[in-house]
């Protein structure tokens, strides 16, 4: 486990504290079993605002706005996307769970995966406004899960655009494993940020926490960013689904060709071979005693197998 404590100074610049009382933002690693009970205690709420990060299938989800006021910590649940190895050896990505749990005067966030968070952080658009220091973290922490996604959108439309290149001779399976994965991703990403919308809708709405003009305005703003990711990640699934029935489709019709060519080639070749096996006999032949006849037979095993050639690919059977 890695715990880490930042604080905000006045020029909006996140700094690290080593002293958990000055910290405006606490981050925790992967928390292990007993560093979790330890911090819930210490701020009073629930385990599982915690313990949700150590399940990767866990769904965004936000907690504690039926309250008339800050009581108790509140629990934004968030995905944000992360490339991982698939089984099949392409890069897929995932959406894993961040918890962003919000006290009267702290944020404290858990994933379960390294992140190096500050350096995407500190020239954030939150950060220029006037908003409470907990709540300017929390919006931009969504803000850049919003941006990552849009990143990796883009990223999956360059590569579809690559796989497309080489539809041309797609002969492998490669192209249908790398589509595969793509497609995963996208199903992961429209789940994923379905549920970030629902969560930040709800947030927007709550008059506990982000009720300032501001923090109203930054929230529309990554409202906006994700709708556009879903509607983004939608049609890159149509394509993709396209692409893959094309490529299938392709790669059966190169395999015909490939198929129809060695076809040729063994007709063209059985010609000599018969021809051969027939003045192999030990029976009279027309031409076997003539002095020139192997040449004769050379000349005319050539002929035939070139209008044999000629014949099959007039007929376009190639």
């Amino acid at each position: 486990m890695l715990i880490t404590y930042f604080t905000l100074t006045k020029e909006n610049q996140l700094k690290t504290v080593s002293e958990e009382q000055d910290a405006d933002w606490i981050h925790i690693e992967s928390p292990t079993t007993k560093e979790i009970l330890e911090t819930t205690n210490h701020y009073h709420f629930p385990s599982d605002y915690l313990s949700a990060v150590l399940d990767n299938q866990e769904i965004s989800r936000h907690e504690g706005f039926k309250q008339d006021s800050i009581e108790t910590p509140l629990l934004l649940l968030l995905q944000f996307p992360q490339t991982v190895i698939s089984p099949s050896g392409f890069e897929q990505i995932e959406a894993l769970p961040f918890s962003l749990i919000l006290t009267q005067d702290k944020l404290i966030t858990s994933c379960n995966v390294p992140l190096d968070l500050l350096p995407n952080l500190v020239k954030g658009k939150a950060f220029k406004t006037n908003i409470k220091t907990p709540e300017k973290i929390a919006i931009q922490l969504a803000w850049h899960f919003s941006d990552l996604f849009n990143y990796y959108l883009k990223s999956i439309k360059l590569k579809t655009d690559h796989l497309e290149s080489e539809l041309h001779q797609a002969t492998e399976n490669q192209q249908l494993f790398q589509l595969m994965d793509m497609q995963k991703s996208l199903v992961y990403f429209d789940s994923a940020l379905e549920q970030n919308l629902h969560v930040l809708e709800n947030a927007r709405t709550s008059l506990l926490i982000m009720s300032s003009e501001a923090s109203q305005g930054a929230l529309y703003d990554i409202i906006v960013e994700t709708k556009q990711a879903i509607a983004s990640g939608k049609i890159q699934t149509e394509l993709l689904a396209q692409l893959s029935n094309l490529f299938s489709a392709i790669v059966s019709n190169n395999m015909n060709i490939v198929m129809k060519v060695l076809t040729v080639i063994t007709i063209v070749l059985t010609i000599p071979t018969i021809i051969g096996g027939i003045y192999g006999m030990n029976v009279e032949l027309p031409f076997a005693t003539e002095k020139n006849a192997f040449w004769w037979l050379i000349i005319l095993t050539v002929t035939f197998s070139l209008l044999t050639f000629w014949y099959l690919r007039k007929k376009k059977f190639f």
